[in-house]
């Protein structure tokens, strides 16, 4: 659901790139420990991508000729300092959205936030979005208008973090949880919002790390920032049906998560999750 912000300020306007100054996150996407988690920053930045929409970004229009957009992939890189920076009363941040290429059913946008004091990057995200037909819901051309204006379009940066993820199939011993979708985990298509997926596979952390699954994280793994992501989606999901959510770490690298989610026998999700090894401190939450 989106949550319109209050109190953000225009910095630069166009239809490929949209900065927008950005008060304190509300406390609403924060998670138990009071720290801004990762589904906090996933649904903030779902957020704060409408509303640059309506500030004139090109997907804007998408909406209004009626064509539907599907994430199919999304990568990010993440500062442990962003996990505390939400929960801090000066917590102002500098959100920008920008295009970053283009294929013939395909787009690749791109979105950062930075300590606008410093311009620190304290997190980019980059994710691949197919057009796709609503009616039938297969892949569908970009209108001419979108190739028009973006096929020469030079990007100063035209590196991408964005490759083909292998497959990531659970070992027999990954840890197993269940969730059950509900009516509320929806997006306008009808089907579960992609925040939601995060949200399953941190929660499936918690439970693994809680119960001994992991080796050194013994605490609630909401306690260790993420830094990165991996993460590929293969289907979608509908309401109150039941979904294995599957997690398991790397044989070598302890910081390295791996979640499986399947519908049924079908793997609709998959993603690669690198946790911090220290717990942001407690004392880093400044109170109300």
């Amino acid at each position: 659901m989106y949550v319109r912000l209050n109190n953000m300020q225009s910095k630069f306007v166009s239809d490929h790139q949209v900065d927008l100054l950005v008060p304190r996150v509300p406390t609403s996407y924060h998670d138990r420990t009071e720290h801004l988690s990762l589904v906090g920053i996933i649904r903030v930045l779902s957020d704060y991508y409408v509303e640059s929409e309506s500030k004139g970004f090109f997907t804007g229009r998408f909406r209004q000729e009626n064509m539907r957009g599907f994430t199919v992939q999304e990568n990010i890189v993440c500062s442990p300092r962003l996990h505390r920076k939400a929960s801090e009363r000066d917590g102002v941040l500098l959100h920008r959205i920008s295009f970053a290429s283009i294929g013939e059913t395909s787009y690749t946008i791109a979105q950062d936030l930075l300590d606008p004091s410093s311009m620190e990057q304290l997190l980019h995200l980059e994710a691949k979005i197919v057009n796709v037909n609503p009616e039938t819901r297969r892949p569908s051309k970009l209108p001419v208008w979108v190739t028009e204006r973006f096929l020469n379009f030079c990007k100063r940066d035209s590196s991408s973090m964005l490759t083909k993820q292998e497959d990531i199939v659970p070992p027999s011993n990954a840890f197993k949880t269940l969730i059950r979708t509900r009516p509320s985990d929806m997006d306008s298509n009808f089907h579960v919002h992609f925040a939601e997926f995060y949200r399953f596979c941190t929660d499936c952390a918690s439970e693994a790390s809680l119960n001994g699954h992991y080796r050194y994280y013994e605490d609630d793994m909401c306690w260790f920032p993420v830094l990165e992501t991996e993460v590929t989606f293969l289907g979608e999901s509908p309401a109150n049906v039941n979904l294995d959510v599957y997690s398991w770490q790397d044989t070598v690298h302890v910081q390295r998560i791996y979640f499986a989610i399947y519908l049924k026998n079908n793997r609709i999700f998959q993603a690669s999750f690198l946790y911090s090894k220290e717990k942001s401190p407690i004392e880093s939450v400044s109170k109300l």
